[in-house]
């Protein structure tokens, strides 16, 4: 936390209101405690500042203080109070927010029952009025991000940052501000602030999106607290933001992004730098910024390290970054920053055309400033750039953007960089280190293992992330399980017999894949054509590509009755049973091939859980019991598999086991991925990055 005598007055409020707060976090759900706080503190801000607020509305604040005082529940008051401040015309409007849901109260033991200790502690001087509230809800903001048990559903970006993008970027009046994952606010009101500070409290207009359904009130309630009125802050998610792009109208974008995200079907969409891997959004991220930036647009995005130097398509996206004169600068950061993750991150400057903020024949450059070394270690754990390290990089991105060539470089801190060096290194990397630091002070070799090291850090922090998402959908899964009282156990043929009344027999339905006859070795083909599921190409929870063969286009469609739909199952019938995969929309069309058995399950039955219990004990137990052929090429014919016993507990149970089940695989997949990348580093390091060269 940021600790000048600035805001010493403020950081007393919030120490004092922090040791009112904390001792009631355990044990109870803490997810509205933050936007009751905002809330509380919006409203105290309207009663000091207005002129004549109505008799009523102090009533009800005076006697929800004294309540408070009293230890009394102060809610049914603050809620009244709250209500009334909204009907004046010099209150906030915050834009589809309920007051509803905070402040109207249950009676329970656990509903706010910090609010008379808080509300207590705001009155006590020094005066949070004098202190500044807007100052205190962004530090408050700060020790709920550090401390907190609860976090608020997306990563809380430190002031010192959200004051560097907006120092570098500089937005004036009538600038159109965006930030596409924008939490609790923070780069939307650093950039009012800003403005504000040029002496221009308005002409600016501010959006914002967030991936948590409870942070647009947090944020709406931050940007009140900054005397924003009416900021346009909507709850979406990734795949929505993509798919809808849109017309680039932003003079400013602005934003700290998942790290390392998931995200399907991203390669169906038409991307200018080339399709992003679902397995990590990243880059995903940066060309959404990029093209919702006007023709003057600029934009900063916080991105973890890794995504300097990832190879692949990462490489790639980058060539084609700079082919489009797409990139300003790479800004390296210390370390420790966030109070959530201890991933190294950058910093990436963007402009939709470069040629429009450098000057004539100065546009094929990139300045790399390496911060690393900066910034003051905090008494509670995280790093913190003072304002003077604010000031001297924002200046020399502002220096450079006027002149590169006349910008002198600054050995160990900042470097203009060629786009023919940047591209002559291989992997086009864009991590400032590479370019800052003087050869003779790194090896490459140990600058690569740093940069293995980097992208390991992420990976951990990414399965880290899942964890407890992980626990509580096996709590979910569980609970589920245990409502579930002599769940019956139907043969997968009186399944598909039963259906409902009114379901096609179309559409739940159990085959072989077509015979030899139908799929010949010259009906495969080497180049395009429609892919072939053999159980070889059947993963732990999906399908693989890497030897799949293909048939042409028109031999598939004599093949219709076996073609995959969303939501089929594929099984082995050969070779280790228990095998399947749920089909998605990636697999749609593809041909059953002669070694599976192709299911599309009835609505009673998950298609996911059906997998799932194909690839547990249980399942493989019986069809090895009631298979055929030899140890090393196991069989279950098509009558035998119809009497497989499936336990079939309600749809909404399945789901549940089938939701912790996918959350296990994508689990497993990030351990393996960190175990395959460790054993990388353990190479490269022995291989001279480590191991003194001769």
């Amino acid at each position: 936390m940021e600790n000048t005598d600035a805001n010493r007055p403020a950081a007393e409020v919030v120490e004092r209101l922090w040791r009112a707060y904390a001792p009631f976090q355990r044990g109870r759900s803490t997810d509205r405690d933050l936007t009751a706080m905002l809330a509380i503190l919006v409203l105290a801000k309207f009663i000091d500042s207005v002129h004549g607020p109505a008799e009523e509305l102090i009533k009800r604040w005076s006697r929800a203080v004294a309540e408070a005082r009293t230890g009394y529940l102060p809610l049914r008051d603050l809620h009244h109070a709250y209500a009334l401040a909204a009907d004046h015309d010099q209150f906030p409007q915050l834009a589809s927010w309920d007051v509803d849901n905070v402040f109207a109260g249950t009676g329970e033991a656990d509903d706010l029952p910090w609010t008379p200790a808080f509300l207590t502690a705001l009155q006590e001087p020094p005066s949070a009025a004098k202190a500044g509230l807007d100052e205190v809800g962004d530090l408050l903001l700060e020790r709920f991000a550090s401390e907190s048990a609860t976090q608020t559903g997306e990563y809380y970006t430190p002031r010192a940052l959200t004051r560097l993008l907006v120092e570098s970027l500089s937005p004036q009046p009538g600038d159109r501000v965006l930030d596409p994952a924008c939490g609790t606010g923070g780069f939307l009101t650093a950039a009012a602030q800003h403005i504000a500070q040029q002496g221009h409290a308005g002409g600016v207009s501010l959006e914002g999106y967030a991936m948590d359904h409870r942070n647009p009130q947090l944020a709406m309630l931050n940007l009140a607290l900054h005397g924003i009125n009416r900021p346009l802050v909507r709850a979406s998610d990734p795949a929505s933001l993509f798919r809808n792009r849109g017309i680039g109208m932003a003079e400013f974008v602005m934003c700290n992004p998942p790290f390392n995200q998931r995200v399907q079907g991203l390669e169906h969409r038409n991307w200018p730098f080339g399709a992003p891997l679902e397995s990590n959004a990243n880059f995903a991220w940066i060309q959404f910024a990029w093209t919702q930036l006007s023709d003057e647009g600029k934009a900063g995005l916080v991105m973890p390290a890794g995504a300097a130097s990832t190879r692949g398509h990462g490489t790639e996206m980058r060539r084609a970054m700079l082919a489009a004169h797409a990139l300003l600068g790479v800004i390296a950061l210390p370390a420790g920053m966030f109070s959530h993750t201890a991933v190294p991150v950058h910093v990436w400057l963007l402009a939709r055309h470069a040629s429009h903020h450098l000057p004539a024949g100065e546009t094929r450059s990139v300045l790399f400033i390496d911060a690393s070394r900066l910034g003051t270690q905090t008494p509670r754990g995280a790093r913190v750039l003072g304002p003077a390290d604010s000031h001297r990089i924002s200046g020399r991105v502002r220096a450079w953007l006027r002149s590169p060539h006349t910008t002198l470089d600054e050995p160990g801190f900042s470097r203009s960089v060629s786009y023919d060096e940047i591209l002559s290194n291989d992997g086009c990397p864009f991590d400032p280190r590479l370019y800052v630091e003087p050869a003779q002070a790194q090896p490459a070799a140990a600058l690569g293992v740093r940069r293995l090291l980097d992208e390991l850090a992420e990976q951990a922090d990414s399965a880290s992330e899942a964890t407890a998402p992980l626990g509580r959908s096996f709590d979910h899964s569980e609970r589920a399980a245990r409502s579930e009282t002599g769940v019956p156990r139907e043969s997968l043929r009186s399944l598909l017999e039963s259906a409902v009344e009114g379901e096609l027999k179309a559409r739940h339905q159990l085959l072989a894949g077509p015979s030899g006859s139908l799929i010949r070795a010259n009906h495969y083909v080497d180049v395009g054509g429609v892919p072939v599921v053999m159980p070889r190409d059947l993963t732990g929870s999906g399908f693989s590509t890497a030897s799949i063969r293909h048939i042409s286009e028109q031999q598939a469609r004599k093949l219709e009755r076996f073609r995959l739909r969303p939501g089929d199952v594929v099984l082995a019938r050969r070779g280790e049973l228990g095998r399947a995969a749920v089909v998605r929309d990636e697999q749609s069309g593809w041909v059953c091939g002669t070694g599976c058995f192709l299911l599309r399950p009835p609505a009673r039955l998950d298609a996911d859980y059906f997998a799932a219990y194909l690839r547990g004990p249980e399942a493989r137990a019986w069809l090895e019991a009631h298979s055929t052929g030899s140890m090393k090429m196991k069989t279950i014919s098509l009558d035998v598999l119809r009497d497989l016993p499936v336990p079939v507990p309600a749809l909404s149970a399945q789901r549940a086991i089938a939701d912790t089940m996918k959350r296990l695989d994508e689990h497993e997949r990030l351990l393996r991925d960190q175990l395959a990348l460790t054993q990388r580093i353990r190479h490269t390091a022995l291989d001279g990055g480590i191991i003194p060269a001769p």
